[in-house]
């Protein structure tokens, strides 16, 4: 790949990881070197700021679970405080993988590069392109858009509350964005205003971690299964006109080396990912539980924020694990596309070639919870069960009591 070809690839996955970018360097992180000495002080300032602000948001939380415990252990008072410790837990894991990661990362998208469609490409491969990186670019777009929406509503929910209580003539306060604890008076003027920017901080922090981890593993993801299904294609397409043998092989051998080289890509993604995946598996049948417990029985006044919160939750993980589905069926199909093609067209040794392609695939490309698990739409559909049947013993234990 010529030194053009490759500066061509590297813009068209910059254009599809655009609010990947943005939200990293929102949090201090960048796949690019800072350009001078003050914009490297900066981006180390702003991830310290961002990781001291999310760490302190989660411990206040447990302070305040632990205090709500032993105070008042009723089912009412403890479950609304768990979906965003759960959320706050989520994005500390998800910054250490970012942080920890972040030269693998590069590692894969500049490797990613140097197996990108770059057109020139033929009419069918375009449309496959066009159609993946669009859908993609929707899919970010409204992640987005429903996180950002989320975490204002919450920000923005106690001033709300504030005016209404004035308009209805009572005599009030403005409130706090998250229930947290502190180690002193949060109700006098100055610390009151101080707290409140504090947890706009970190609530929007949290929000920044978690779409960019989530926007950069899906991006990845389907430009893996794009990769697939050109394969597909040009498997399909395999031996339809008259050419020499050795071209035969020739493409044959090709096809195998991307079937290859597709593989050992989703194998470094998918331990880059790993702990991040195995807990966002783990809490996130607590936090859709919480939140629609939430939402049915409690708060109605925080009712559109818990709502954004509780679509946001599914989205996040219903898109891990459409991604995830999508190579592992993407891979699956690679036999199907090579029985397809015009094998029988073929010499004996093109066709053994094929025959070590179409073992190769048979064998499940997955992403899993460090080995715990494999993710797929069935772990989603696991997920929402777990989550109902949580839902169900909470809803139980609030009636009797």
């Amino acid at each position: 790949m010529s030194d053009e070809t490759l500066a061509e690839a590297k813009r068209e996955i910059a254009e599809s990881l655009v609010l990947n970018t943005f939200c990293m360097r929102r949090i201090g992180i960048s796949f690019e070197d800072p350009k001078s000495g003050w914009a490297f002080f900066g981006q180390k300032l702003m991830f310290v700021l961002s990781v001291c602000s999310i760490c302190y948001h989660v411990f206040s939380e447990i302070m305040y679970i632990g205090l709500t415990l032993s105070n008042s252990p009723r089912v009412e008072d403890v479950v609304p405080l768990f979906h965003t410790f759960g959320y706050g837990a989520l994005s500390i894991a998800k910054v250490f993988v970012l942080w920890y990661k972040k030269n693998v990362f590069k590692q894969l998208i500049n490797e990613l590069a140097s197996i990108w469609p770059v057109p020139p490409l033929v009419d069918e491969a375009q449309l496959i392109k066009d159609r993946s990186l669009n859908a993609l670019r929707i899919a970010h777009r409204w992640y987005f858009a429903v996180n950002v929406l989320g975490v204002w509503f919450y920000n923005l929910t106690p001033i709300g509350t504030y005016f209404y209580s004035l308009w209805q003539g009572h005599d009030t306060q403005i409130g706090f964005v998250w229930v947290s604890w502190y180690p002193f008076d949060k109700h006098k003027s100055f610390a009151h205003f101080a707290v409140y920017i504090f947890e706009i901080f970190a609530g929007q922090t949290c929000v920044w971690i978690m779409v960019s981890t989530d926007l950069l593993f899906s991006g990845m993801a389907s430009h893996i299964g794009l990769l697939l299904r050109l394969l597909h294609r040009r498997l399909e397409s395999l031996a339809t006109e008259e050419q020499p043998e050795e071209q035969f092989y020739s493409e044959i051998t090709a096809n195998i080396k991307l079937h290859q080289r597709l593989i050992r890509y989703c194998s470094d993604l998918e331990v880059a990912f790993s702990l991040s995946n195995l807990v966002n598996i783990v809490l996130s049948s607590v936090n859709i539980c919480c939140v629609v417990f939430v939402i049915v029985l409690l708060e109605p006044i925080l009712a559109v924020s818990n709502k954004l919160f509780l679509g946001s939750a599914l989205i996040q993980i219903g898109m891990l694990c459409w991604y995830a589905d999508d190579i592992f069926h993407a891979n699956a199909d690679v036999t199907r596309a090579a029985y397809n093609s015009g094998w029988y067209r073929t010499s004996p040794r093109c066709r053994r070639a094929l025959t070590f392609l179409i073992q190769r695939a048979q064998k499940p490309i997955a992403f899993t919870a460090m080995g715990f698990t494999d993710i797929s739409l069935v772990t989603y559909s696991a997920i929402l069960t777990r989550s109902y049947s949580y839902f169900a013993l909470l809803y139980t234990m609030y009636n009797k009591k």
